[in-house]
């Protein structure tokens, strides 16, 4: 039998009964009418076995027994609690708990993992002897009804022949003392365990056990000479979206995009669903008094320092199309590469050379961002036949820009061979990236279920 079968018996839907009448008892001092009380439970039961995703990804009945519990409770709060405080009369029907709940799947099953850890600390320091100096706060009192809770439930689903021996509920509840999170736990080491939780809470709020990986995607990266524009970024992304939650944390921008626009909305498109993210100026780029520093701005998702399941990327297709507009929802003007070249040669000074690039088209030349690239910056040359070639940047003038480039260099001289040419002079067909004008963005990724 699965742990979704043993989550919808009827001994097991009579704990989580009995668990909620003294969870609300105890947090709220209120019973309420049994047949409300377990049409709401069915429904939650139900909306639970209906999350597929869930469903996958749950494999102990006590994490289905606790985001059961915390979706009641939420749902108790917003139509039972909060309305008798705010007056308003009782609803005659029980509203569709879906829309009640704080929290989503994700953050549920985090936070059941969580107190699934603390459970497991309080069993092996129930025997603890020493006594720290600290009180109970409010904090740490609702720690442990919550455990308590729990407790309550385990205690319930263990002991079979105790549910189905017909005995009353109320006398259930009765046999669990208050605060009692383990067995043999008492008032007397109370304050000792309250302590060691107040101090693992602040410990696990620090530092949680999720291992986060980085996946950083670079314009660099598509085939420019035929995807010009650096906006509408083409990929497919080799992570298993059924198995990792994805997060976009960060943008780097070449330094013209803040003059543009204050903020920016960058568009994930997987061909049948779209999300829309949305990026403020981070940190500045820093000249320092030179010309050389401070190539890119960072820019950093909106709400980053939340936990919202807005900034997760929610789509199943890996073929992506990645696309940036401005704040007025207009394509963010981001240039173009692949910049024609009409013409190589080579000056007075060896091994230095002159690139006459296209001007043609001003809007499509300004768009190159010619402006970024400083003295000795690198420019990638790409042939015809697909090889790549680096160039040191000397000048730029206008649409003239001079080289340093080494013939005779080891590296340098192997693909000239593999082209048939002696001279960047003979390539026939060229074209050039600015590599200053390229955008990265940094994305972060972890397993589904923390280790």
């Amino acid at each position: 039998m699965g742990v979704i079968d043993d989550f919808k018996q009827e001994k097991n839907k009579i704990a989580i009964f009995v668990a909620t009448e003294k969870m609300i008892m105890d947090k709220y001092n209120i019973s309420i009418d049994k047949p409300e009380l377990k049409g709401i439970i069915e429904q939650v039961i139900l909306s639970i076995c209906n999350d597929a995703i869930l469903i996958k990804r749950v494999v102990k009945l006590i994490e289905l027994n606790t985001i059961a519990l915390t979706k009641i409770k939420d749902f108790i709060e917003i139509n039972i609690i909060n309305k008798k405080d705010s007056g308003e009369n009782d609803v005659s029907e029980v509203e569709e708990i879906d829309n009640s709940n704080k929290y989503n799947t994700d953050e549920l099953l985090s936070k059941v993992i969580e107190l699934e850890e603390k459970r497991k600390t309080v069993n092996t320091l129930a025997s603890a002897e020493k006594k720290p100096n600290a009180s109970n706060t409010p904090n740490t009192l609702n720690t442990l009804n919550t455990l308590n809770t729990l407790n309550t439930l385990n205690t319930l689903n263990t002991d079979t022949n105790t549910v189905s021996s017909g005995q009353p509920t109320s006398s259930l509840v009765k046999e669990t003392p208050k605060y009692s999170l383990v067995n043999n736990v008492n008032v007397e080491n109370l304050e000792t365990i309250a302590y060691i939780i107040e101090k693992m809470e602040s410990i696990m709020n620090n530092k949680k056990n999720i291992n986060y990986k980085t996946l950083i995607i670079n314009s660099y990266n598509r085939d420019w000479t035929i995807y010009n524009n650096r906006n509408n970024l083409s990929l497919s992304i080799n992570i298993d979206l059924t198995k990792n939650i994805i997060e976009p944390k960060k943008l780097l921008m070449p330094k013209y995009v803040k003059n543009i626009t204050p903020y920016l909305n960058m568009i994930i498109n997987d061909g049948r669903k779209t999300q829309k993210f949305q990026f403020i100026l981070g940190n500045v780029s820093n000249t320092s008094g030179t010309d050389t520093a401070g190539n890119w701005d960072t820019w950093t998702i909106m709400n980053n320092d939340l936990e919202t399941v807005n900034n997760i990327i929610q789509l199943n297709n890996k073929e992506w199309i990645i696309s940036f507009t401005d704040f007025l929802n207009n394509e963010l003007e981001l240039g173009s590469d692949s910049i024609n070249i009409n013409r190589i040669t080579k000056t007075f000074v060896d091994n230095q050379y002159s690139i006459l690039t296209d001007k043609t088209d001003a809007l499509l030349f300004n768009g190159h961002h010619l402006e970024l690239i400083n003295k000795y910056d690198n420019i990638l040359l790409k042939t015809g036949d697909d090889n790549d070639i680096v160039l040191r940047v000397i000048e730029i003038d206008e649409n003239n820009i001079t080289v340093l480039y080494d013939k005779n260099n080891k590296a340098n001289k192997s693909i000239l061979n593999n082209i048939n040419i002696k001279d960047i002079t003979d390539i026939p067909e060229a074209y050039l990236l600015n590599y200053k004008a390229q955008y990265s963005i940094i994305l972060s990724y972890h397993s589904r279920i923390y280790k």
